[in-house]
Formats: C-alpha cells, structure tokens, sequence
C-alpha cells in the first residue's frame, strides 16, 4: 500500500506541474510532506525546468520540505549540490543556489552564460524589493554571502534596469556598518552615480498593518521591546525582539519573518515574565525611542538582526545619529583614487559627500584644475589655506592656479609661503620631491622679481604711512 500511494502522489504531483503549477496549495503541500524523500528527484528536474513557473514553483515545494521534513533537509540540500555541481541549465543552478542560501548553505555554480545570469539575478533582485523589510533583507543575504567586488557588480548590473531600487539597496547597505568604510565607500558610488527623483508614492498601496509593541523590564534595569506586525495581503506576522542591557546598549536581538498565522506574542510575553520581567508599557513611541538610543549608543556592534527588524518600529537610520558613516576620510581617499585614474565625475560626486575640511577643499581644487576651471580651484585652494595655513602644498597648488590665470603678484606671494611653510616641520620632509618643489620656488621667485622690475611692476603693495599723532 505504501508504494501504490507513493505512486499515486508523484503522478499527482508530476500532472500538477504539467498543469501550469503557481504557489503549491495545501493539497500539494501535503504530497510534498507525505511523499519526502522519494519526491525530491522530480522536483529537482522541475527545478531545472524551461517554464519559470515550474521553477518557482519547485523552489516552493523543496524549500517547504527542507524546513517541514528535517530527517529529509540533507536529501534536499544534496540534490541542489548535484543541481550546482552538474550540467543543469543556468536557470536551474540559479534556482538552486538561492534555495542554499535560504536553507543557511554556501554553494558555488560555473554558468555557461555568466554575464546573462548576472544581468537576470540582479534583475530579479530588483523585481522584489518591494517594502522596506525587502530590501533589509536583501541587503543582509549580500552582507553574507557576497565579496565587496560580487555586492558592487551586482548593484551596478541592478542600476542599469532598475535605478530606483538599485539606489534604495546601496543605501541600506551604506547603514549596515557591520560592512567596513571602503565596503560602504564602493556601494556610495554606485548609489549616486545611478540616484534617480524619488518616484511619487502611489495612492493604491495598500499602507502597512500596525505594529504592535510591548516593553518590558526587570530589577536589573535591563529591557525587552517587543515588536509584531502582520503583512499585509499575506497570512504571516514578523516578529522583532531586542534585549537592552542595563547599560543602554543593545545585548540581544531576534527578527522572525514568519511566526505563524496568528503572531501572538503572548507565549514570548509570558515567558519573559516568568523570568522575572514586567509588562511597562504597549506605547510605540516609547519602544521607538528605547531602541533609538540604544541602537545608537554601540551603532559600530549592531547585530544582523537589528538592521533586518527596524522597519517594525520605522527607526529608519536612527542609529547612525551619532556613527562615523561613510568617513570623510575614506571617501577622500577613494576620490583621490578616482582623480588620479582621470575619473572626475565619480570623484566630484564622492567629494560632494566630504564634510568640508582643508584637504577636500584641495581635492575638489585637484578636480577643477583637471578640467580647466582655474578660478574656481584657486578659491577652493584659498579656503583650503584658510582652514590649514600650515601646510605647505596648499601654497604651492596655489601658485600654480594663480600663474595660469596671469597673476604673478598673487603666484609670488604664494611663493614666498610656500617656501616659508616648507621651512617648519611638516609631513614633507620625508616626501623626496620636496627639496626639488622648494628649488623650482625660488627659481621662480626670481624670474618674477627680475621681470617686475624690468617692466616697473610692484610685487607688493605699498604700506601706507601712519600719520604723526601730534604732540600735545
């Protein structure tokens, strides 16, 4: 009798693909569950489908496995290897690739197109980022999965298709600061190179459903916020739990995606009590701001979970009020690279992110002068002198700018400090070109002199006398 149903559920199961399959219903789900191991090879091949609606709807079916039927996850995680490993169409080993990822597994797959795959996965990407919650999410399976080369790549591949959505995923990873400064740095360029107006707000989205917090406390001042919030148009809740120390800073943090049909809480509520906490409140402005400051106070040791949760309490950035995001000492750093590589447009746009100091000021001179606007760089490098009179090379860039404008009275002074800066300690002195800068100065210095006084022209302008203060 078990053979004869195992056989009657996989021709069922087959005739249901063949029958333009969408999301497996719960008849199907209960083939699926019933028939376990024996049904991952046809669903394999379905996966490996030329229909995406096969695929998709193999994915569903395997992924609903793995997580239903532990005893069968390493038969389904050992199929999606053979998928990878194998000659499977390209399609199919992206199918599979992503289940691995979902199933918490690493996989590696050679494609036969890569560039086709890479353009369709990030258009695929792009096609679901939908809420705020989506692209939290995807920007968290990037911070896992990827390489900073692979994450830039595939935004830059998004941009080209959907810029919008590519710019809302760099900016969510621009706030992950568990991705270093040059991480956070490449992903910035992407999303100003491609940032598009924002797209009005359509007035048939539905809004998102309410989120319903409780906070709670202890005798030891430590904290628990919790978070629950039903999807709208879905029959799931998500759940987000954050534990603050009595110090303020954020200890723990659990985010459920799928906590069932109902998303009581009470269970988590209850256990929370028995373990010595207290119910302090259900207002939403108050676990907003409980979590706010504690995001904040420790923002460089976030846990994964925060960044994937804090749409529950539309916290947005709220914990980079007080974080080094985006240093402006990285950022010049990669504009001085792009300078150097003749790119000025994407180093423009990097500066432009800087807080205004001395040696941006010098950048964005660097940048102007490159292409031929030499006023406006001499006015930077003078509010660059401003900021660090000290340095030497700001008086140096700056006689260089005021001797192609034609002003060898300004280009003299700037001489002359140059020379005078570059006597007193600096970071030049181990730089091998400076003695040749400090030479080619007072060479020039006197090629302007003898040419003043040849044609009668003042390098400097008189002092005007005192008058006598009379005696009385």
């Amino acid at each position: 009798m078990g053979a004869e149903t195992s056989f009657v559920d996989l021709r069922r199961l087959a005739e249901w693909f063949a029958t333009h399959p969408t999301r497996p219903s719960l008849h199907i789900e209960k083939i699926v569950e019933r028939l376990g191991a024996i049904g991952v090879p046809l669903l394999g091949r379905e996966l490996c489908s030329a229909q995406p609606q096969r695929r998709d709807a193999a994915r569903t079916a395997l992924a609903l496995l793995a997580n239903l039927r532990r005893d069968v996850r390493p038969r389904v995680i050992a199929e999606l290897r053979a998928i990878t490993d194998g000659e499977a169409p390209d399609a199919g080993k992206v199918c599979a690739l992503g289940l691995l990822g979902e199933l918490g597994e690493r996989g590696a797959a050679r494609f036969n197109d890569p560039e086709t795959i890479q353009r369709t996965s990030a258009i695929n990407l792009a096609s679901q980022l939908e809420t705020a919650a989506d692209v939290a999410s995807a920007a968290d399976l990037m911070v896992g999965k990827l390489s900073s080369d692979d994450m830039v790549s595939l935004l830059s591949i998004m941009a080209q298709a959907a810029p919008d959505r590519a710019h809302r995923l760099a900016t969510e990873l621009c706030a992950r600061l568990d991705l270093s400064a040059d991480q956070r740095e490449r992903v910035a360029e992407v999303a100003l190179l491609h940032q598009t107006p924002a797209a009005p707000a359509s007035a048939t989205k539905r809004p998102p459903r309410p989120t319903h917090v409780t906070v709670l406390v202890d005798s030891a001042a430590r904290c628990v916020v919790v978070a629950t919030r039903k999807i709208s148009g879905e029959r799931r809740w998500r759940r987000w739990a954050v534990l603050i120390a009595g110090n303020g800073a954020i200890e723990d943090c659990i985010h459920e995606d799928h906590t069932g049909g109902d998303g009581d809480a009470a269970g988590l509520i209850a256990n929370l009590c028995a373990d010595g906490y207290r119910v302090a409140s259900h207002e939403l402005e108050r676990a907003r701001s409980l979590v706010a400051l504690a995001a904040r106070g420790d923002a460089e040791r976030l846990p994964s979970p925060y960044y994937l949760g804090r749409d529950l309490l539309d916290l947005g950035e709220a914990h980079l009020s007080h974080a080094r995001v985006n240093p402006t000492s990285a950022t010049l750093g990669r504009a001085v690279e792009l300078i150097a590589d003749g790119d000025l447009p994407r180093a423009r746009l990097l500066l432009a992110r800087c807080e205004a100091n001395a040696d941006v000021e010098a950048a964005n001179a660097a940048c102007l002068l490159a292409q031929d606007r030499v006023a406006e760089a001499a006015t930077c490098l003078g509010r660059a002198i401003e900021a660090e009179p000290s340095w030497p090379m700001h008086h140096w860039n700056l006689a260089a700018a005021l001797y192609r404008l034609g002003d060898r009275a300004g280009c003299h002074a700037a001489l002359v400090r140059f020379v005078a800066t570059s006597s007193e300690p600096t970071g030049l002195f181990g730089d091998p070109d400076q003695p040749a800068r400090v030479g080619q100065a007072s060479r020039m210095m006197a090629e302007i002199e003898r040419t003043a006084r040849l044609s009668g022209i003042r390098l400097t302008p008189k002092k005007r006398r005192r008058k006598d203060q009379l005696n009385s």
